[in-house]
């Protein structure tokens, strides 16, 4: 019983080291329906009447670049192109290596943001670029080796290197309103391990794989390139920013705060919440806050202040908040839009500022 356990287990092993990975991906069995011809049409006597007949089950012809079938037909599940990004995504039953991305950041073109991304991943990869076409959007790389390595018997450890090369086309498509844009890749150029051009040669399937593969490369580094920024975004938050007595663009007393709009518009919530005011309504597309002095928690001002909080009565107020260049002007305004007078705002100023400059600011 033994000695049987241990040659089920060896031929196991044996079995399973005859199997490589390009067969696996391949169709099996018995392929007998290549050698099966067309069946002769119904012979019939001269003295008969030839039966009705239909060709509702006749098989068409079908047009393809490649003559795949049989052992050349593969089974695994294509490969899919991965929209990691917040914004992106990819059209339906389409056969291209194409995503489409949406502008998230408003301070640059979609399209620069992409190709930034697409030369920082050939960077990183060492793919150099043969020609680059920033009117025409489009991009052509250098070869891009690939070293794998061939399958061996099960007992050998190990096989030769072979290399591979591949040259690969990325277009950009802008949408008329321009915060729309497709990125696509295509193969068009292929070495193989033996310095031979194939590129005609390769099947739609192996096509698809490496444009999508390279595509999907790219997504993920610009996927990564939105999480860190995302991230050093956050961190810059929430060290707080430095804020001086100054005027908006129309010439109204207001706080400018050293930071840019994006940054300065969250921030300013929690100061806001930590001064003692509710935010009933917000925009950030106008830059407009609808607020409401509460008063303050004695919690929160731990005898920082008076139990009074604020000089101000306990009603609505408006905020309106403006980008100045690489700062942003806050402007406190009464509830029928007028903007406070130099002493009101001066009286703020200390509170907001230490506020506004106080590090790891939470409610």
């Amino acid at each position: 019983m033994k000695n049987f356990s241990l040659f089920s287990l060896f031929a196991m092993i044996v079995l399973s080291g005859c199997t490589s990975s390009e067969s696996r991906k391949q169709a099996s069995g018995n392929f007998e329906y290549l050698e099966v011809e067309q069946a002769e049409l119904l012979k019939v006597p001269e003295d008969l009447k030839r039966p009705p007949s239909s060709n509702r089950y006749e098989l068409p012809e079908i047009s393809t670049p490649h003559d795949i079938k049989g052992p050349e037909v593969l089974v695994h599940s294509p490969r899919l192109v991965l929209p990691l990004v917040s914004g992106s995504r990819v059209e339906e039953g389409s056969e291209k290596a194409t995503v489409k991305f949406d502008q998230v950041n408003d301070n640059e073109a979609i399209d620069k943001t992409i190709w930034d991304t697409v030369l920082k991943y050939l960077e990183l990869r060492n793919i150099a670029v043969e020609s680059f076409d920033r009117e025409k959007n489009e991009l052509v790389t250098d070869w891009v080796i690939s070293r794998y390595e061939t399958d061996e018997s099960w007992y050998e450890f190990g096989g030769d290197v072979i290399e591979k090369a591949r040259k690969f086309k990325l277009s950009i498509e802008l949408e008329p309103h321009g915060r729309t844009a497709a990125l696509s890749v295509e193969k068009i150029a292929y070495i193989d391990e033996n310095g031979e051009s194939q590129l005609a040669n390769v099947t739609p399937f192996e096509l698809r794989e490496n444009e999508v593969n390279f595509l999907n490369y790219i997504i993920a580094e610009y996927d990564f390139g939105i999480r860190l920024e995302q991230s050093q975004r956050i961190a810059l938050i929430r060290e707080g920013f430095k804020s001086e007595l100054g005027f908006n663009p129309d010439g109204d007393p207001a706080f400018v705060v050293d930071a840019r709009y994006e940054n300065a518009w969250p921030r300013l919530q929690l100061v806001l919440r930590k001064m003692g005011f509710d935010v009933i309504d917000l925009d950030q597309s106008s830059g407009l806050m609808f607020l409401k002095y509460s008063g303050p928690d004695e919690s929160w001002w731990s005898g920082l202040f008076s139990d009074d909080g604020l000089d101000l009565e306990k009603v609505n107020y408006r905020l309106l908040v403006e980008p100045v260049g690489p700062k942003t002007a806050v402007t406190f305004k009464d509830s029928d839009n007028e903007p406070f007078e130099v002493n009101a705002v001066t009286d703020l100023f200390s509170v907001f500022a230490d506020y506004m400059a106080e590090e790891n600011l939470d409610i």
